[in-house]
């Protein structure tokens, strides 16, 4: 009956988040309060807003408040017989979230408080569901759209996300009348901003994703998300597929750069993209003119074949080490996600890259803790012609390697004019190169990918 007893007591204190001090004694247990913190208040007006389930204790302070490292408490209100690590009249240090550990009896509860500026920022704009630029600086967003949009832009639906606890007015979700410069006011207490809103309507892109489907929401959910990040992170960016490039419906004379990301199954050679990849290989030659004249082009996942049928690797150089079928959902990321290592770090591909606390300087990072991927992969392996590994290659391919993993997984290849760098062509042909998960994550390391890819955009077109 007492392990019984004990069995029960301890389920209920791990439900309701309270660690037992004692529990060689049920007799010693006294469990007959809580630990709820009821109402603390800083500096005798600051209020905090206490998340019990959660045991979160958020106070916010107006925007430009700088005090945070010497805040008084002056008021707390525990449950009845409860006591605090804290007190009325202590002065802490709030620059960084403090833990308050709250006990009663044989009961212990621990929450984090936390004291935050009031923000007004913007952090995405959708318009029917196109992402809009932001620049942060100059409080703008810029939508880019090609000429044939088809949006009614003087009745159109928008949507904005925003900094916790601000609004934006007009609300989320409503239409607005884009014809013209529109203004959005995001507002948290006493932080406020005013973004403009303004959609080009390009005839010329500057920089295009280009895939099978007609428009981008037809796409499957990988490479959905890799066009999204493109048009809503390049200031004239835009969406096409293979047959618009190959009716000449998108002219290409003052594009810059062109991004390739396929999500289907590998071909294992050069031959078999070519059979499968009937849109793109339709639009051969007008890419193929594209890069002569010195357009950048970037190529991942399946589509790394595409830079043998443009001429920029020998046709027998295909990758040696192909697998996966283009699904969602094989493989889990662990604490410490997967990675590949750098040849060069300081390849200007990767920089202002976030790290893992501890990894070695060329590890490259670009998933997070419960993400998922299909784990597509191209790339070469160390065997066959390939077994002296890096610099054999290098010379099959004609390219420069950048990175992998006991592999070439990542690889650059020359400009038309044979210089690398400014009009070349960039392969990740590995399957850390993902731009969706179907499940839940907290983001880290995949910002990585943006920053991969603007920085390819700087190092292909400037």
């Amino acid at each position: 009956m007492k392990r019984a007893f004990l069995h029960i007591l301890f389920a209920i204190c791990v439900t309701m988040g309270f660690v037992a001090c004692n529990y060689n004694n049920a007799g010693d247990l006294d469990v007959s309060g809580s630990c709820l913190i009821e109402k603390i208040v800083l500096n005798g007006q600051y209020v905090g807003a206490i998340d019990v389930p959660h045991r979160l204790i958020k106070v916010k302070v107006p925007v430009d408040y700088t005090e945070k490292a010497d805040m008084t408490v002056t008021e707390l209100i525990l449950s009845e017989g409860a006591t605090a690590n804290i007190k009325v009249g202590d002065h802490l240090y709030l620059n960084e979230a403090k833990n308050i550990q709250v006990t009663n009896g044989s009961l212990v509860m621990n929450y984090q408080l936390s004291v935050r500026n009031d923000e007004a920022v913007l952090n995405v704009f959708l318009l029917e569901g196109v992402k809009g630029v932001i620049n942060q600086d100059e409080k703008t967003v810029t939508i880019s759209l090609m000429g044939n949009h088809g949006l009614d832009l003087a009745n159109a639906t928008f949507e904005a996300y925003c900094s916790e606890d601000a609004v934006c007015s007009p609300a989320s979700g409503t239409r607005g009348n884009f014809t013209a410069p529109f203004v959005l006011t995001v507002t948290d207490n006493t932080a406020t901003a005013k973004y403009t809103v303004n959609v080009e309507v390009m005839d010329k892109p500057k920089a295009l994703f280009v895939g099978d489907a007609e428009n981008i929401e037809k796409l499957n959910d990988e490479e959905k998300a890799a066009a999204k990040w493109l048009t809503g992170n390049l200031s004239g960016a835009a969406y096409a597929s293979w047959e618009d490039i190959a009716g000449g419906n998108i002219p290409l004379d003052e594009c810059q750069f062109i991004f390739f990301h396929r999500n289907t199954g590998s071909y294992g050679n050069a031959l078999g993209f070519a059979n499968a990849e009937t849109g793109a290989m339709a639009a051969l030659p007008k890419i193929k003119e594209f890069w002569k004249n010195g357009g950048g082009i970037v190529l991942s996942r399946s589509a790394v074949n595409y830079a043998i049928a443009l001429g920029a690797m020998p046709e027998d150089a295909y990758p040696n080490n192909v697998w996966g079928g283009g699904g969602n959902g094989s493989d889990l990321m662990g604490a410490d996600p997967w990675h590949f290592f750098a040849c060069d770090r300081s390849h200007p591909l990767w920089n202002g890259l976030v790290t893992y606390p501890g990894a070695p300087d060329n590890a490259i990072y670009t998933l997070d803790n419960n993400y998922t991927i299909c784990n597509t992969t191209s790339q070469y392996g160390f065997w066959d012609a390939y077994q002296e590994g890096v610099p054999a290659v290098e010379m099959k391919t004609g390219a420069r390697a950048l990175g992998g993993d006991n592999t070439v997984s990542s690889w650059e290849l020359k400009a038309y004019n044979g210089e690398f760098g400014k009009g070349g062509i960039i392969c990740f042909g590995t399957g850390l190169f993902d731009w969706h998960s179907p499940t839940e994550y907290e983001s880290v390391y995949h910002e990585n990918m943006g920053k991969i890819m603007l920085n390819a955009f700087d190092y292909l077109t400037k």
